[in-house]
């Protein structure tokens, strides 16, 4: 999820949402998005990578984004499954936004 909130916010449309509105918005997209990326992850690796990425969910001042990079360097394609997925779901909160 290297997205910024500036590409994020213009990926999503919110760009003209007023900026409390649309950083409460962004908050909730990259819980969600963490989400997905965590769904992938857990479907594509082994039990050992799972306990090393909950352990960095629960740690204080864990990195969650370097340990997905460092399990995901051993798991081919995953990198793309999890670009796809975030791809995905970006997609589908864009159309409930838009709405």
């Amino acid at each position: 999820m290297s997205r910024s909130k500036n590409e994020l916010s213009k990926a999503l449309g919110l760009e003209n949402f007023p900026e409390e509105e649309r950083e409460e918005i962004l908050a909730k997209v990259n819980k969600r998005l963490e989400e997905v990326l965590i769904g992938v992850l857990v479907a594509n690796i082994s039990d050992d990578d799972a306990q090393k990425i909950q352990k960095a969910l629960h740690e204080e001042g864990a990195d969650l984004e370097e340990v997905v990079a460092e399990i995901s360097a051993g798991v081919p394609n995953l990198a793309l499954k999890i670009e796809r997925a975030v791809e995905e779901e970006i997609s589908r909160l864009k159309a409930v936004l838009v709405q």
